[in-house]
């Protein structure tokens, strides 16, 4: 049996039409980072489309304040199964229920503070923002997860790509 290859999500939120931070960004987790997939979670949803006419491999859900955020035919949660681990995104926190609550790894934005804290049996993950080089005291980031066969490798890293965070955990930590 050969073991399954890392597969490496690329996380960002609340660019707030700050086009060129999330262009600098979405080329940085493909091209430095190696990302498959680039998950923008809203704030604004534009910004989604945006990302996807250029072409990047990129998931996405709108934020609180986006009209598509009370469109019923655009979800206000993503649910996937990468490389054997369920991660659940939304714009906030609030919108986290359901089967969503039960994934390993949880993706959230809106308080526009980086932060990767297990909660639970599931990893949460907030990149940050990426609306200006600092907003509401809070320097820009983004987030990057390494999801191996045992183990799950998040970080946040500063618009250098400097890592201001880590933090790895085991998939039997995240185990119901």
């Amino acid at each position: 049996m050969t073991a399954r290859q890392p597969v490496i999500l690329g996380v960002m939120s609340d660019t707030h039409g700050n086009r060129a931070l999330m262009f600098r960004v979405a080329d940085a987790l493909i091209h430095t980072h190696h990302a498959e997939a680039i998950f923008h979670l809203g704030d604004d949803y534009a910004d989604v489309e945006e990302l996807r006419n250029a072409g990047y491999p990129v998931h996405g859900v709108p934020g609180l304040w986006c009209r598509e955020y009370h469109n019923p035919r655009v979800p206000n949660t993503l649910i996937e199964n990468l490389n054997g681990w369920v991660v659940a995104g939304a714009h906030a926190a609030q919108d986290i229920r359901g089967a969503a609550a039960r994934a390993q790894i949880i993706l959230t934005g809106h308080t526009h503070e980086a932060e990767l804290r297990v909660v639970r049996r599931s990893l949460r993950v907030n990149p940050g923002h990426l609306k200006d080089a600092v907003n509401r005291g809070q320097p820009a980031s983004y987030a990057v997860l390494v999801l191996d066969g045992d183990a799950v490798r998040a970080s946040v890293h500063e618009l250098s790509g400097a890592v201001r965070q880590e933090l790895l955990v085991q998939r039997e930590d995240l185990q119901a």
